[in-house]
């Protein structure tokens, strides 16, 4: 917010909602996504989210690091990143999966995107993402 309010015709200005930094930073999109995004409406508006960045965390909620990882397999979980890309809020806003390559062979590991797209999609968790 202190950034926004720094820069002059500020009302042009638009930001991304990256669910794992939002997580590391302590708020709790797992539990009380609507809450969260209630205060971030207050300070900033929801009406300036414009994408988001969709991503599981390898961290506890407030790490202040910024590990991502794949959907379902760390601490926000599916269920509540399924709630969130399915929010009303964010119907018509576009989402971007940063979520880490899968498989056990360092040198041969492939992006997951489609599987997760479709796991979201279904709104069904599938544990075989990352074989």
């Amino acid at each position: 917010a202190r950034i926004i309010d720094g820069v002059h015709n500020n009302e042009r200005l638009s930001v991304c909602f990256d669910t794992c930094h939002t997580h590391d930073a302590g708020y709790n999109v797992k539990e009380d996504f609507d809450g969260v995004l209630n205060e971030f409406d207050k300070i900033i508006g929801v009406d300036r989210i414009k994408v988001v960045h969709v991503n599981d965390s390898k961290n506890d909620r407030g790490a202040q690091k910024d590990r991502h990882e794949n959907i379902g397999f760390g601490y926000i979980g599916f269920d509540a990143l399924n709630y969130i890309v399915h929010h009303d809020s964010f119907k018509d806003i576009p989402k971007i999966l940063e979520t880490p390559y899968v498989g056990e062979d360092k040198k041969n590991k492939k992006p997951p995107y489609k599987l997760e797209i479709e796991m979201l999609k279904q709104q069904q968790f599938d544990p075989r993402i990352k074989k």
